[in-house]
């Protein structure tokens, strides 16, 4: 399943929120909480723990950065419950702005994406016509296979 946006921002910008563990709430709506110490991990290996909001109950969970390579590529695993989700995030400059694009494995329960949030915590940022809902075709039911 892949989850496509253009933000109007540049590459570092939009890649090190990304990148940043602590940030994953602004663009993955079910996670409810990320533990605080995780902010600025770039080691791949290192786990950090977290809460997802699923079925209107708070899942403990861990989290896990399995790849980092900037500013162009970073992938998260995350389990909560019976759960494992795999992301991987992808950056690229497009005319001053950045093309991003998530990537969560198939055949795995989908967690929810919405990359249309990202302007919303990062500052001078706007979103491009097909940031909406994150789905890649500005229906932010649809997402792009």
């Amino acid at each position: 399943m892949d989850h496509d946006a253009t933000v109007a921002r540049p590459l570092a910008a939009i890649f090190g929120h990304l990148a940043a563990p602590a940030r994953l709430a602004d663009w993955l709506p079910e996670v409810a909480a990320v533990q605080a110490e995780a902010a600025q991990l770039t080691e791949i290996g290192v786990t950090f723990g977290l809460w997802l909001s699923r079925g209107g109950q708070d899942v403990r969970g861990t989290g896990e950065l399995i790849a980092y390579e900037p500013p162009w590529s970073v992938a998260y695993r995350l389990v909560a419950g019976s759960h494992t989700f795999v992301l991987r995030v992808t950056c690229v400059s497009s005319d001053g702005a950045t093309r991003v694009r998530v990537r969560q494995t198939d055949g795995a329960a989908p967690l929810a994406v919405d990359l249309g949030r990202l302007p919303e915590h990062i500052p001078g940022a706007t979103a491009g016509p097909d940031a909406a809902g994150g789905g890649g075709d500005g229906d932010p039911g649809r997402v792009r296979r």
